[in-house]
């Protein structure tokens, strides 16, 4: 649960209800019978049904096999997924011929150099849909959509509902830092 953690997850409305009560009193609690409850507590979330990932992206840094040129790539794609990113562009970066960069992407993070793109997009939009009040146009085109309609597809494929209906299915969640 906590690997998964740093996607954000939304656990059902049935598990928050029956926990509410525990994490309240968690607060009444001294001593080692605090850190028992909270094992408890989080035990009892990582074992409930119908967890939803908030952020579906994947690749991070530990998971680049000390890939100097993956890395590379992964750190410019954050940097710059807001924008057009040619393949040519990208291919340079790491000094490989369009097809080698292909099959090096697709090797490396099991997906196409677009598919990869596109997942930083949503994962950005996602979790600017649940954090912001920008209209959805302004979120695609911050995300590097160059048109609505294109982002809601991408969207509607990666994440299964179109931007609106995840946005309406998580409002009032607010990041809580």
């Amino acid at each position: 649960m906590f690997n998964r953690s740093n996607h954000g997850i939304l656990f059902s409305e049935k598990i928050a209800t029956e926990l509410k009560p525990r994490f309240i009193a968690l607060s009444k609690i001294d001593s080692i019978d605090y850190f028992l409850e909270l094992i408890s507590i989080l035990q009892d979330l990582a074992n409930s049904r119908n967890q939803r990932l908030l952020s579906t992206y994947g690749a991070h840094n530990s998971k680049f096999e000390n890939s100097q040129q993956i890395e590379r790539v992964y750190t410019f794609i954050q940097k710059n997924f807001h924008r057009k990113i040619t393949l040519a562009e990208i291919s340079e970066l790491v000094n490989m011929s369009s097809v080698s960069f292909n099959r090096f992407i697709k090797k490396r993070t099991g997906k196409t150099f677009i598919e990869y793109i596109n997942d930083t997009r949503i994962s950005y939009a996602a979790r600017w849909l649940i954090e912001t009040d920008l209209s959805i146009g302004e979120i695609g085109f911050k995300c590097g959509f160059n048109n609505i309609a294109n982002f809601n597809r991408v969207f509607k494929k990666a994440k299964n509902c179109t931007p609106s209906e995840f946005r309406s299915e998580f409002q009032g969640i607010k990041r809580v830092l």
